[in-house]
């Protein structure tokens, strides 16, 4: 191989790997619950458990209720409208999820809470799961809790979810930059060295 080539070659994988810096998709799922119909201290029946959970990938159809990977999980941010859970907050999280024939969750059990004992979470289920928490026993559909005498709940009605697919870009490693920059110099250098030793300009 002749050191033209050979540059060529190397020149061209370089391309390639900037090229390979390109968006891949995260998946969004978003979930809006329905107002409180029981309160208790700071909740009002105003407030109701929302959120979203952004996965690298997709559940898929017809997915039948399952935890979710930590690994599939990018981010996560959920609020009762007193409190708000984060991925990078939570000290404990438990998503478990299910899907209809289109994607879209239609069983779901999710527990997150900020403290290790699971104290004060936002929990939602769906409908046709009896959740129940604390003591005394409160059943609900989705809750904001923060004590016994502080939490928010609703009774049956489970809120919606809704699907979106996000286009992300994985930045280019720093390293690239300047390696290309390195093969422009070393182009130039050869050319001096032809133009130096009087060879032709063109082939």
């Amino acid at each position: 191989m002749s050191k033209q080539t050979g540059l060529a070659v190397v020149v061209a994988a370089a391309l390639s790997a900037m090229g390979a810096a390109s968006a891949h998709a995260d998946t969004i799922y978003t979930y809006t619950g329905t107002d409180f119909t029981t309160v208790a201290g700071t909740y009002t029946k105003s407030d109701s458990v929302s959120g979203m959970i952004d996965l690298a990938a997709p559940l898929g159809d017809n997915l039948t209720l399952q935890l979710v990977p930590a690994s599939n999980i990018v981010s996560f941010s959920f609020t009762d409208d007193v409190q708000t859970i984060t991925k990078t907050s939570a000290n404990f999280y438990a998503i478990d999820l299910g899907t209809n024939g289109t994607g879209i969750p239609n069983a779901w059990a999710i527990v997150l809470s900020a403290n290790s004992s699971a104290s004060s979470p936002i929990i939602s289920s769906d409908s046709t799961c009896c959740s129940t928490y604390g003591s005394p026993v409160l059943s609900f559909t989705d809750i904001g809790y923060m004590s016994n005498t502080d939490y928010g709940l609703t009774v049956s009605t489970a809120g919606t979810w809704a699907v979106t697919t996000t286009p992300t870009t994985t930045p280019l490693p720093a390293t690239l930059p300047l390696f290309a920059g390195g093969l422009g110099a070393m182009g130039l250098l050869g050319w001096r060295r032809k133009r130096k030793n009087g060879a032709p300009l063109a082939a």
